[in-house]
């Protein structure tokens, strides 16, 4: 159901925690934005792109919103689509345009945006050549998510080849910003939401400690350090074999791989990991544009004893039942529980497996999607980028400045990547506790250590505690 511009609507609770969060560290925290962009492979013309841009802009309402306070509730208020800045930037007389688009979408996903007052959106559409152009996409996490920004990504695309081929355009596909409220307060009125908050306060009733393998921040950061490689295509294809293997998807072995790390790093056998969900199982929610997003604690139990295909199995449980209780808020789960600190400090790491489907052309021409900034996120996160769009595999390792630094954060990445390694190489069979994680240029540290001098008639134990200091 459509309303009229005026109108005010309440908040999702998304958008209620993202406007709480950012009233704690101040508005305009460039933490809350979420940037792309498309890599688009041919010549665009961008007069039908602004044309397929501004039509679709028009019919997402999310976009239309500024967030007011009525009678001391924080409500959006939809106005109507107004005009609204586009700039098609030519950058091909640049010395290296490729690193001059890069400069300018640091710049602008660095802008903070205010959400009283500015358009929570903003794009470009910056040429590098007369046959390589981007697409840049930037939003305010409040109005926008990852799954949101595909399907305006999408309707972009299928509204710019219908015009360049001379057909037509055809009815809009999203739902109503009202349609949206209306499902996520059916739902908080179900009998679904009350088995959602059982679950989810049987699970964690014990307020298992955080297993983490990086500090406490003592701050929300203002941006995150960010650690970016891409799968090799022989790594690949032994990832997707050992996952048929497994009988798994290779999501499964990306989380193995998160959990046997911080399991073998920290000694604990209790680790939770934080797993970003779209909380979007409703018709309705899977096509409007918008922002629903959860990040939801994924409990396991590790021993050494334990295998590697015992480990995937209850993996394959644990993630089909958080699946199946994915719209109920990590926030509401941490007060439920009343949980100390805060919940990026509780995940050790976050495991975000985004595996849309990318493969998206304009009037035939294909693209390239790449991520510049997910919004707040966890303290340390693992994110693996599979956009179906013949690109491989992205691995980002994100973490909070206080945390480490840029060559710090290398060393996690290039562990984590290891591990993955590891599991994908290993026998489900095996146990856990006899997988090697260590790379070869750490196997070959250890062993270059000098042997520490001790007694001539030194037992067993004082030989190991002299190596073991060593």
């Amino acid at each position: 159901m459509s309303v009229s511009a005026g109108t005010t609507l309440p908040l999702t609770a998304a958008q209620r925690e993202i406007w709480i969060a950012e009233q704690r560290l101040g508005r305009g925290n460039r933490v809350f934005r979420v940037g792309e962009y498309l890599e688009i492979q041919g010549g665009v013309d961008p007069q039908l792109f602004a044309q397929a841009l501004r039509l679709v802009v028009a019919e997402a309402e999310a976009l239309h919103v500024r967030f007011v306070e009525e009678l001391g509730e924080v409500r959006q208020a939809l106005q109507e689509p107004a005009d609204w800045p586009f700039a098609v930037t030519d950058l091909s007389a640049e010395p290296d345009p490729e690193q001059a688009a890069r400069d300018w979408m640091d710049t602008a996903v660095a802008r903070p945006m205010n959400l009283t007052e500015d358009p929570l959106f903003e794009y470009a559409l910056l040429k590098l050549s007369a046959d390589r152009f981007w697409w840049y996409q930037g939003y305010h996490h409040a109005v926008m998510d990852a799954f949101g920004s595909l399907l305006i990504a999408r309707r972009v695309a299928d509204v710019y080849t219908a015009v360049a081929g001379g057909g037509p355009v055809g009815a809009s596909p999203f739902g109503t910003l009202s349609d949206l409220i209306t499902a996520e307060q059916a739902y908080q009125a179900s009998e679904q939401f009350a088995q959602d908050r059982a679950y989810w306060t049987e699970r964690f009733t014990d307020r298992p400690q955080p297993a983490g393998i990086v500090g406490t921040p003592s701050t929300t950061p203002e941006r995150y350090l960010r650690h970016t490689t891409a799968l090799e295509p022989a790594e690949q294809t032994a990832l997707r074999d050992a996952a048929r293997r497994a009988r798994a998807p290779w999501s499964h072995l990306v989380i193995a791989a998160a959990a046997l790390h911080v399991h073998r790093t920290t000694g604990s056998a209790t680790v939770v990991l934080g797993l970003p969900v779209p909380a979007r199982l409703t018709q309705v929610e899977r096509r409007t544009p918008g922002t629903a997003a959860n990040v939801l604690p994924l409990r396991l139990t590790l021993r050494p004893e334990l295998t590697l295909g015992e480990l995937f199995t209850q993996i394959g449980k644990r993630v089909r039942e958080l699946g199946g209780h994915q719209r109920y808020r990590a926030e509401d789960i941490q007060r439920d529980i009343a949980l100390p600190g805060r919940l990026g400090t509780w995940y050790a790491p976050v495991v975000n497996v985004m595996s849309f489907d990318y493969a998206i052309t304009f009037a035939g021409l294909p693209t390239t999607a790449h991520n510049l900034s997910s919004g707040l996120v966890g303290d340390l996160t693992l994110a693996v980028w599979d956009r179906r769009d013949g690109a491989g595999p992205a691995v980002d390792v994100n973490a909070h400045p206080e945390l480490c630094t840029h060559d710090e954060l290398a060393v996690h990445h290039r562990r984590l990547r290891t591990a993955l390694r590891a599991v994908t190489a290993t026998d489900p069979s095996r146990p856990i506790g006899r997988i090697d994680l260590l790379s070869a240029e750490e196997r070959a540290a250890v062993l270059a250590v000098p042997g520490a001098v001790v007694p001539s008639r030194a037992t067993l134990p004082e030989l190991f505690e002299g190596r073991v200091a060593a």
